[in-house]
């Protein structure tokens, strides 16, 4: 359908068309000219009037204008066009297009040629019954998905985890607040936040006991103190003679007694820095003794290939997150570097799901997790550990992490800094492009990089099951609860 014609000046990349037909954003045009068949995305829309621009300063002409027959008087609506490839061969346009070039809308099979080559469907291109497909290969590349509250993150990452999983691939979710919990059971591979203390680093677990890296003396007497431990335990173990659930009751007071040994080792002065570790081993066995288990098995272990491994972050609180993901992502890229060197550990490629990532990977914190992270973007695609990392607040996350996940799914953002940020953070993003995420719907979404031929606007795909982390009906919630206090009240009056 002809929407239009090419006005004005024109480049090999821009264009700007005006046109007869109402057409949304994001819409997908057709060019051709001089053996060239133009595919291009219309990013912005303007209206405006030749008679009534904005020197106009005659308010009482104005009057007399909004009186008369409105078709009488002259509008237009103008189109910014960005130009994506030359259809013809897929190569990059070479020739702008010039003035009265006719623009219509792409055909589906336009579309498909370009958008539906790919190994999984996502959703539909958007306008359009055209499927929506990316190379899950590029994945190797590492992904972000950055939107807005509301607007469609979580059923973005359940689309696309579940059909990975169908595929046959292996992806692990650490869920913040709980909502996959709930994905579709077949599929779904349920992790209790349980580590093995044998496992863990004295730094992993300081952080868990709130440790902070500079109380220097107190990380020296916790480090010695559950080294020792742990050997003590290995050597029973070894031995035979332990009883593993008595040994988890006993596992606070036998780390307390060590650091008490510890103490006496050390100087007086040191005195006050014994107690307070053992005032912190004490207050995390109270609140999250259940996260150290010495049954657990190895992390790696625990992670079924083909499935979403979710694992429930929303027991624990920001410290034991970060020791908790940090030691499995520690674990995943040392398992798949001993793959590569000896055909044993992690034996399959694990795509690392990281929601809610501003608060582990913060630009302002240096935490252990954002230290194993940033080592996944720059070794993982080599290794075969990925990551997706997953944010409402673009601008809270650490640069040099954000920039390295070359592909994006970006939803509606509409917080000025943080559409300026992940501008400044993505090499093959336009600023006008940025502008139209204020526009997009639920559901829609922007998606840029190597697991896409070219930029690519797209409905999601509907995810089929339930979320947990959907939002809550008021009223319905309102009216449950009123019915309840009713049949309370009529079972007090019988």
């Amino acid at each position: 359908m002809l929407i239009g014609y090419v006005i004005g000046e024109s480049t090999t990349t821009w264009t700007t068309i005006l046109l007869k037909e109402k057409v949304r954003e994001g819409s997908y045009v057709v060019l051709e000219y001089d053996g060239i068949k133009a595919l291009g995305i219309l990013t912005s829309i303007t209206s405006g009037s030749s008679m009534i621009d904005d020197k106009m300063g005659d308010i009482a002409l104005l009057d007399r204008l909004a009186n008369a027959d409105s078709a009488k008087i002259p509008r237009f609506i103008k189109g910014k066009v960005r130009l994506l490839v030359d259809l013809t061969d897929l190569k990059r346009v070479t020739i702008p297009p010039p003035p009265l070039t006719p623009a219509r809308t792409a055909t589906d099979d336009e579309l498909r040629d370009v958008y539906s080559r790919g190994t999984l469907t996502i959703g539909k291109v958007l306008g359009s019954d055209v499927e929506a497909k990316i190379d899950v290969n590029a994945l190797t590349r590492h992904l972000a998905i950055l939107a807005a509250t509301g607007a469609g993150k979580s059923n973005t990452v359940a689309v696309l985890s579940t059909r990975i999983s169908e595929m046959g691939g292996t992806v692990v979710i650490f869920d913040y607040h709980g909502e996959y919990t709930s994905l579709n059971r077949e599929k779904v591979h349920l992790i209790e936040p349980k580590l093995n203390p044998l496992n863990l680093s004295p730094k992993e677990f300081a952080i868990m006991l709130n440790i902070r890296g500079n109380a220097h003396i107190q990380y020296r007497i916790f480090r010695r103190a559950f080294e020792a431990l742990k050997d003590e335990i290995r050597e029973k173990l070894a031995s035979g003679g332990l009883d593993l659930k008595e040994l988890n009751e006993k596992l606070p007071s036998m780390l307390t007694d060590k650091v008490e040994d510890m103490s006496k080792e050390s100087e007086k002065k040191k005195g006050d820095s014994v107690q307070e570790v053992m005032n912190k081993i004490e207050e995390f066995f109270e609140e999250y003794g259940q996260v150290i288990d010495l049954s657990a098995p190895d992390v790696v272990d625990n992670v079924r290939r083909g499935y979403v491994n979710v694992v429930d972050l929303s027991p624990l609180d920001e410290d034991a997150m970060d020791a908790l993901v940090s030691h499995y992502l520690r674990r995943f890229l040392v398992a798949r570097k001993e793959n590569k060197r000896t055909g044993g550990g992690l034996k399959f490629p694990v795509i690392t799901v990281l929601e809610e990532a501003h608060v582990l990977l913060s630009k302002d914190d240096n935490k252990l997790t954002k230290l194993w992270a940033s080592r996944i973007a720059r070794e993982g695609r080599k290794f075969g550990v990925h990551l997706v990392i997953v944010s409402q607040r673009p601008k809270g996350l650490d640069e040099n992490i954000l920039s390295q996940m070359i592909n994006k799914i970006i939803l509606k953002l509409v917080e000025p800094t943080d559409k300026k940020y992940v501008l400044e953070t993505s090499d093959n993003l336009s600023e006008d492009m940025v502008e139209q995420l204020s526009a997009f719907n639920p559901g829609e979404a922007l998606v840029i990089g190597p697991i896409v031929r070219l930029p690519m606007i797209v409905k999601i795909d509907k995810y089929g099951g339930e979320l947990a982390g959907r939002d809550p009906n008021l009223l319905e919630e309102w009216r449950k609860a009123l019915d309840e206090e009713n049949v309370q009240r009529q079972a007090l009056e019988w």
